[in-house]
């Protein structure tokens, strides 16, 4: 069976759109783990490259408003990498906040 592009990227977009829970569900697990820690280097390390992934990904996938939003996180991201007590009581609640959004764009 031989498909077009066209056919073959709407695969590949409807294959992306249902792991949405769980990438949703792995940046409200990174939400959790900033609650308790929210300058650990480990953990805003690996927010910034699931941001990454996810910035590029989705925007390749048509999903301009979930890139968009990982895109504006991950710079922020940077910033409390520079600066530990940049926002560090309200990272936890940025980061679920955004798994909210993605949810949400992801629907639409």
């Amino acid at each position: 069976m031989s498909f077009s592009g066209d056919e073959k990227l709407r695969l590949l977009r409807e294959r992306y759109r249902a792991s949405a829970g769980r990438i949703v569900e792995g940046f409200r697990g990174i939400a959790a783990q900033l609650s308790g820690a929210p300058s650990d280097d480990t953990v805003l390390d690996g927010l910034r490259r699931e941001l990454h992934r996810v910035h590029g990904t989705a925007g390749s996938y048509g999903y301009t408003a979930v890139s968009d939003l990982a895109a504006a996180l991950e710079e922020r991201v940077a910033g409390w990498m520079a600066d530990p007590t940049l926002e560090a009581g309200q990272r936890a609640t940025l980061v679920t906040e955004f798994a909210e959004c993605i949810e949400t764009a992801f629907k639409s």
